[in-house]
Formats: C-alpha cells, structure tokens, sequence
C-alpha cells in the first residue's frame, strides 16, 4: 500500500537555482528602474532655458534674477535667458517652437499651449494707455484712436495682443499700428512720432516714471473710476482673465491727475510639462524662500519681487499646475500615514483580529483533525483480537470491518476532514500491519484446511 505525500516530502522544495534567478531579476528590475530615473529624471536636467521678454523688460529682468539664484543655488549648471518678443512668444517656445524653453513668463490672457504647465502666479500686470502731451486735448478716450498712430506692442507681445483686444472690443481702428519695443514706443511719445502707446506693465513702471517725470504723457482712462459699469468693466465680463482696476492718482510723480481706469492680467510663471518633478519643485521653492530680491535687481524690479506671495489657489486659474510645483504647495500637509493614522490604526487592528481568528480556527481544526484521527486509531485497536482463536469466518469480518475504517479516514482525507501529517501515517501503518497479519491468518486456515 503507497503511502499519502506529506507536506514534508521532496516535491514541495525551491530548488536554489530558481532562488538565485529570482534574485536576479528582481536585482535587475531594481537597478534598471534607478537607471531610467537617473537618466530620464531631474539629473540629466543640467542646464534650463528662460524664456523671458525685451531686454529692458522686467520679465527680462526677472528671468536673469531667477537664473542667478538657480545656479547660486546648485539647482542647475547652467541657466541661459532668451530675449523674446514676450508672451505669445513663450508660449510657443514651451510648446516646442522657435528652439523651446524649459521655463517662461507670460501673461495670464495668453492662449494655453498643450505642453504649458504654471509653476506659480507672480504679479499684476496694468496697462497704461498712454497719450503724447502733444496729442492730449484732441485723444480722450479710447474711441478717439481712430486713425492714430498707435505702439501696440512688439511683435509676438502679450501687451500687442491684449492692445488688439481692446481696440476690437471698442470697435476703434488705428491708423497706424506701430509695432514698436517699449523704448521705441517711449521715444515716440516724447519727440511725438507716436500718438499713444499701450504699455503692460506692474505698478510702477520705471518707464512710465521716466516719461512722468519728462512731462511728456497723460493717462487714458477707461470710463469713469468712480462709475461702476464702465469700459474695464465690460471687459471683465467679456474676457474672464482680464480684471477692472485703477491707477491711484499720482502715482507716477504728480500723474495721473485724476484715477485711471483701466485692465490689468496676472504675470506668470510656467514651465514645460516634461521638465523634472524635483526639478521644478526646486525652482518653486527657491522662488518663496530664496527670494530674488537679492541677484541684482533695480528698485523697480525689486517692488515687483517683494509683491510676490505664494497663492496657491488651482482654481483661479486656466493653466494646469506643474507636478512639481505641485508638491511643494502640498509640503506642508501631513504625510499619509499621519493624515490617516487612526484609519490606518483601525485597520491594522482589525487586520491582527482576523489573522488572531484565523490562527485559532485553524488550531482548532488541526485538534479537531487530530481527533478525529486519534478515534480511527482507537477504533483500530477496539477490534484488534487475538486472530489464533478466531474462525475462518471471523477472520474475514475482522478484515472487512477494517477495510471499512480504512476507507471513512481515506474519504476524510480526500475531504480535508483529516490531514496527512505524522499522526496519519502512524494510523496507516498501523492498519497496514492489522492487515498483514489478518491475511497471513486466513493464508494459514486456508491451506491447513
């Protein structure tokens, strides 16, 4: 009779060849996942380009500022500043145009390329429609720029494209647009080349001072500061990036006379979507707690940069936020074991609970195994007898009443009524002999018969 395999037997063994391949691969997936990260991630990211705007812009200035503290801070090697036209410029570069760009400064109207991502809002920028003194008397109001000659901003401007949109809302048609840089723009409107010039700029405009204090401008309002309702107003409601907001009477030496009404949109920082995580979460810390304050900038430059605040709302704005930038506005949130400690408490206990009960179950169904197996031994016993004094007859109900036990405890053994560990073999050798015994009995009654 073949005896049951038990959970000890040779089958049930890893052979140490497959232990050592399964070290292997797992030493491999590890190290080529480190790799990937190491050469695809933020440490192939050695050098950054800054798209920024007109040299003698404060996007310029700022995008030079920022490359300081970056390099300073070992954040990367090398961060070179691009002169661009401004912000539809940028745009297209974070898209991929023109050579690319890993970072930008555009304004917050810019239509959203698929690859821009915000790493955060900076400051308010203002337009200031300015007006040549010269031109003051006969040019009061936007409509009044019909058939003038007009500085709307450089080609490829967030100013030119913001400037197009007002006129066309107003239905009023220059009659000269002058693509013109900024200082181009300033110098027509002192020798009087250029009838009115719009400037987008924060609040204040070390050129806007400049023309100020020449004397040389006046401010265009649109509509009334103290009437609600007005142009700016309107605009507002029209183009959901764009918000009404006034320039305080002189703020700019003893100009303007009187508040201006105007525009103003938000100046932002974006990055392209696949620039690294860490990376930009980096440059994101480093703008709020470096500061830019200290890499040079002009006085005006730096009231700009000590406007900027961390103001992390995702729902104010129409670009997604970069991953990034992301995780460092979520910095200071509980980690997810802290946040969930009680969940994660309860659970856990109610994991040790259940394993507690299945490990008692199962003690409990071993006993009960054991017992079970203990009875069939006992059994085996109870009919055991002396076979020398037992009949032909009764030899063969004793075998067959132990054919009967053998084969309850084989069905409890196929129905997992019964284990076959050590106390299993012990009854089947044991009813192996009772066998063997009873059959050499009848062997010897038979042919002495």
């Amino acid at each position: 009779m073949e005896h049951p395999q038990t959970g000890r037997d040779v089958g049930s063994s890893i052979p140490i060849p497959a232990i050592l391949a399964s070290v292997v691969a797992l030493a491999l997936i590890v190290g080529g996942f480190y790799g990937y990260r190491m050469l695809s991630g933020d440490q192939a990211q050695h050098e950054i380009l800054i798209a920024t705007g007109s040299e003698t812009g404060t996007y310029h200035a700022l995008g030079k500022a920022l490359g300081r503290v970056l390099e300073g801070a070992s954040v990367v090697e090398s961060a070179e500043v691009l002169s661009t036209g401004g912000s539809v410029e940028n745009m297209e570069r974070i898209d991929g145009a023109g050579g690319g760009a890993d970072l930008a400064f555009v304004q917050s109207d810019t239509p959203i390329g698929n690859n821009a991502r915000l790493v955060t809002p900076l400051y308010n920028e203002v337009l200031h429609i300015l007006v040549s003194r010269l031109d003051a008397d006969e040019i009061r109001s936007v409509y009044d720029l019909r058939g003038r000659r007009v500085s709307l901003g450089p080609a490829g401007s967030g100013t030119r494209q913001l400037s197009k949109r007002v006129l066309h809302h107003f239905g009023a048609e220059v009659g000269e647009d002058l693509a013109l840089l900024p200082v181009e723009a300033m110098a027509g409107l002192i020798d009087g080349s250029v009838d009115a010039a719009f400037i987008l700029s924060a609040i204040p405009s070390r050129m806007v001072t400049e023309l100020a204090e020449k004397d040389a401008i006046r401010f265009l309002s649109l509509g009334d500061a103290q009437e609600f309702g007005n142009e700016s107003d309107a605009l507002a409601l029209v183009f959901p990036s764009i918000r009404g907001t006034t320039i305080p009477r002189s703020t700019y030496v003893r100009l303007p006379e009187e508040p201006v009404q105007t525009i103003e949109v938000s100046a932002m920082l974006i990055a392209r979507r696949g620039l690294g995580t860490d990376l930009v979460r980096t440059i994101t810390a480093t703008i709020f707690e470096r500061r830019l304050g200290s890499a040079g900038l002009e006085e005006a430059d730096l009231a700009v940069v000590r406007r900027i605040r961390e103001d992390y709302r995702p729902g104010s704005v129409t670009i997604p936020y970069h991953r990034g930038a992301v995780a460092y506005y979520h910095r200071e949130e509980p980690a997810f074991f802290v946040e969930y400690a009680e969940a994660i408490s309860l659970g856990l206990t109610l994991l040790v609970g259940l394993y507690s009960g299945y490990i008692a179950l199962r003690e409990w169904m071993r006993r009960r195994m054991k017992n079970r197996i203990d009875a069939y031994l006992l059994e085996v016993e109870s009919q055991s007898a002396d076979l020398a004094s037992l009949s032909l007859e009764k030899l063969i109900e004793h075998r067959d009443a132990l054919d009967e036990v053998r084969h309850r405890a084989f069905s409890d053994l196929v129905s997992e009524r019964l284990l076959a560990d050590e106390s299993f073999t012990i009854f089947q050798n044991h009813l192996r002999d009772e066998f063997a015994a009873i059959e050499a009995r009848i062997q010897e009654k038979t042919t002495s018969g």
